[in-house]
């Protein structure tokens, strides 16, 4: 005569409702731009855009979460075949591109122009501030061309007088580090010195030779979040993907935060989960994993 068979006790209440409850399903992904969507040379790869395609197909919402302006980003969005309202300027700036309307925008105080403007002669920093459409530098400065490889594909000129010359208000202002080993020790001086002026200005690394400055509060997850808001979509639902410390708010805001494996220390810290990198195709691997499962 065979043994009875072994009766297992029940499942605690709490490990049965941990495994009858899955994610939500994404409804929204954010997509950081630069080492993220692109790498390098600024193009985005077939099987990223094949994924992105997919996302769509399946009647989630896709938008790009960027320091950059509107034009280049709108360009991407086009490539994309996105409908997505984009955000831009770290978050100062929602906007529909398909109906070229600003939706929401955060500004920076325009006393900081001449204040930073002064420090960067001081300093022998390498400034530009930027408006909606245009990177503004001055007439002579060391921007590396590094920095002039990133602009591209964007707008961008030199006037005489940052304090008297730019045509409207910037959204933030950038710094440019010849070498990227020199980029946290700028973001932490800048920081002393614009707190020694009375400033209430963030300070955040966002590329490997670039530190950006902010209004006060301002970041990737506070457009996103207004962006989730306006779609009437639950944080829960939303996938961000970023590569860097100024995607690191959102990643953290997120239902799920996916970070690139190029990523920075602050990005990986606050990622639910480590992607591929740009160079293979990490954007298409966190779709694949969270979105097209």
């Amino acid at each position: 005569m065979s043994a009875p068979a072994e009766t297992l006790p029940p499942a605690a209440p709490e490990a049965a409702a941990t495994r009858a409850a899955p994610h939500p399903a994404i409804r929204l992904v954010g997509l950081d731009l630069d080492h993220t969507l692109t790498g390098p040379d600024l193009i985005i790869r077939p099987r990223v855009k094949e994924a992105v395609a997919r996302a769509l197909a399946r009647g989630v919402a896709v938008t790009i979460v960027t320091g950059r302006g509107v034009d280049i980003t709108s360009r991407y969005a086009a490539e994309l075949g996105l409908t997505t309202p984009l955000i831009c300027f770290q978050g100062g700036l929602v906007y529909d591109y398909q109906a070229r309307r600003v939706l929401h925008e955060l500004r920076m105080d325009p006393a900081v122009i001449p204040v930073i403007t002064r420090l960067s002669e001081q300093h022998g920093w390498n400034l530009q501030f930027e408006t909606a459409t245009m990177s503004y530098l001055p007439r002579v400065s060391g921007h590396p061309q590094a920095l002039l490889d990133l602009l591209r594909l964007a707008g961008w000129q030199r006037v005489d007088d940052l304090t008297t010359d730019l045509p409207e208000t910037p959204f933030k202002f950038i710094l440019t580090v010849n070498d990227p080993a020199e980029r946290d020790a700028l973001a932490s001086e800048l920081r002393a010195r614009l707190a020694e002026a009375g400033l209430n200005i963030d300070v955040v690394p966002s590329h490997p030779i670039l530190v950006e400055g902010l209004p006060a509060g301002l970041n990737k997850a506070k457009g996103l979040a207004w962006l989730a808001d306006y779609l009437g979509v639950a944080r829960e639902t939303v996938l961000a993907v970023g590569d860097n410390d100024n995607d690191a708010p959102m990643l953290e805001w997120a239902g799920v935060g996916v970070a690139m494996g190029n990523g920075s220390p602050a990005a990986l810290a606050a990622a639910d989960w480590v992607a591929p990198s740009v160079a293979e195709d990490g954007v298409a691997a966190a779709l694949e994993k969270y979105v097209l499962d």
